[in-house]
């Protein structure tokens, strides 16, 4: 069974440890952090960090940060773990709600992927976000594409 919960401390080395790799690689690659800083970060920045699991297994962790006090701006992230491609279709249908759920505490979403993590953007794209092109990103200039949504439309 699917379920959605708010993110604790003893989540991140669970997710840390079974990261999907092309999250893996987008962090480490790409941001220069590893997952346990990532997830730290996330989980003390986050409006309402959240896990999804299915039973006890985290499917993936993820969060919205506010970019400024007011600016009406959030920053939305999700770290998945290799159980997500056990329960695809549990994980999807919870998905949209949860954006809708940031898209009320913020007037804009905006994040950036890695260009390489395609199964990301095809989510993405689903979820209904509007893709830039790739440009370079990070520490390591790789490849990125900005994604973002805006209330109402």
């Amino acid at each position: 069974m699917i379920i959605v919960r708010r993110m604790t401390l003893s989540d991140i080395e669970v997710v840390a440890a079974t990261a999907r790799k092309a999250d893996r690689q987008e962090i480490e690659e790409g941001c220069g952090q590893s997952i346990a800083s990532a997830l730290t970060l996330g989980l003390r920045s986050s409006v309402a960090p959240q896990v999804i699991a299915w039973e006890h297994t985290p499917l993936a962790a993820l969060g919205d940060a506010s970019y400024s006090p007011g600016a009406g701006i959030g920053i939305p992230w999700l770290i998945s773990t290799n159980a997500i491609e056990k329960h695809p279709k549990a994980f999807l249908r919870v998905c949209k709600p949860l954006v809708a759920e940031m898209l009320e505490r913020h007037t804009h979403l905006i994040n950036y992927v890695d260009a390489r993590n395609h199964a990301a953007i095809r989510w993405l794209e689903w979820l209904g976000f509007s893709m830039g092109s790739p440009t370079p990103y990070g520490p390591n200039q790789l490849l990125f594409r900005q994604f973002q949504m805006t209330r109402g439309n």
